[in-house]
């Protein structure tokens, strides 16, 4: 059996100390999950499902798409920047971010990816990553058999990364590396924007930082979200679009569109892979169908237990990008993972959901639903948010 899955945060909060144990008696508590899982899924199958409107076409300059996200999302975000580096310009990674962490090698099918790698080396034991040039190596066999786009694209990208000296959830190490590989891929410097721990966020915890909402500044809990008086989703937009950007609006005045993700996943099995039912789309009034000017993308990524299913409307209204989004013509999908149970894995992953499920959240960094080209083109997240974007753009 292939170690994979199950890790959690905000990229797998502090319920990664748990998890591991939970690893150590897998064997013991198959049968029990099994049990679990058929009640489950009679209870999902009794729950009334909600069916969001099919996503629309906008009008949008495809040459100015971007990504974001933070913690899983920045891990998430980060694959798939490098997955579609061909049409995806800047990407913004926060409390998290460095391809293939998880991987330990690259296979005909795909990747073998470990659990034990996610929360252990990338998260909290840095030392034990590996070099700069093992990940690039990764890479550049992934994008031999066409998985992810050539890396050569990545010369004209722009990049935006940040970790507070008091996160406790992903090792600030971890984002130094990630930053490295950009470098190593041939990212020019004045491309990259690197917040660190000496930035005007420093004491920053595991957090999207914001200006005037969420947590003490230093904080490692729910929301995610933390008040440092700095203005993350300016600072990450800027580093992208450019610092001429316009300041933000007041208030956010365009509108919310909730549209139905499952037909973004074969069979659309969203919930066997992590995906909610619903994501959003933040259409500035400028960029309504018919617009005279095309308008920005810009996918924005919530980490674990940031999903509507956990925190509703909180993240994707108060982490500041809505407003900058109406001043500069953005539209910002807001896709959603899913805390995957075992009774929504297909049975034959029931006996080892304690590896394939996804029980916080997360977006898939470690290969959990047994998806081993998760990091690639043909991840079923990757794929399914590249759709998304697709649709938007009216592909």
């Amino acid at each position: 059996m292939r170690e994979r899955g199950n890790v959690g945060d905000a990229a797998m909060t502090d319920a990664s100390e748990p998890f591991k144990a939970l690893i150590g008696q897998t064997s013991r508590l198959q049968r029990k999950v099994k049990v679990w899982a058929v009640a489950a899924l009679a209870f999902a199958l009794a729950a009334p499902a909600y069916a969001a409107d099919k996503l629309g076409n906008f009008p949008v300059d495809p040459a100015q798409v971007s990504v974001a996200g933070i913690s899983s999302g920045a891990f998430m975000a980060n694959q798939l920047h490098i997955a579609h580096s061909a049409d995806i310009m800047g990407a913004a990674m926060i409390a998290g971010g460095l391809y293939g962490c998880a991987v330990e090698a690259v296979e005909d099918d795909g990747v073998r990816a470990l659990a034990s790698q996610a929360v252990g080396a990338c998260m909290k034991v840095p030392f034990m990553l590996d070099d700069v040039a093992t990940y690039k190596d990764r890479l550049e066999k992934l994008a031999a058999q066409g998985w992810i786009d050539p890396p050569a694209n990545l010369a004209r990208a722009k990049v935006y990364f940040f970790t507070g000296s008091s996160d406790q959830v992903v090792n600030s190490e971890t984002v130094k590396k990630g930053k490295a590989l950009y470098d190593a891929l041939g990212v020019p410097a004045a491309n990259i924007d690197f917040e660190d721990q000496s930035g005007p966020a420093a004491k920053a915890g595991h957090s999207w930082v914001s200006k005037d909402f969420g947590g003490a500044c230093d904080a490692n809990a729910t929301p995610f979200i933390d008040n440092c008086t700095y203005d993350q989703a300016g600072a990450e937009l800027k580093a992208i679009y450019g610092e001429d950007i316009k300041p933000p609006a007041t208030a956010a005045s365009g509108r919310f569109v909730a549209f139905d993700q499952t037909e973004f996943v074969p069979g659309k099995a969203a919930a066997a892979n992590g995906l909610l039912d619903t994501g959003y789309l933040y259409v500035p009034k400028a960029c309504e169908p018919g617009a005279a000017q095309p308008c920005r993308l810009q996918v924005v990524l919530h980490g674990c237990k940031q999903s509507a299913e956990e925190l509703h409307d909180v993240f994707y209204t108060k982490i500041g990008v809505n407003e900058w989004a109406d001043s500069n013509n953005i539209l910002v999908l807001y896709p959603q993972a899913h805390a995957t149970t075992a009774a929504e894995l297909p049975p034959n992953l029931w006996a080892d959901a304690l590896i394939y499920a996804n029980p916080e959240g997360c977006w898939n960094w470690w290969g959990y639903s047994d998806d081993r080209q998760y990091l690639t083109k043909k991840g079923v997240q990757v794929l399914a948010i590249w759709k998304m974007v697709q649709r938007v753009e009216g592909k």
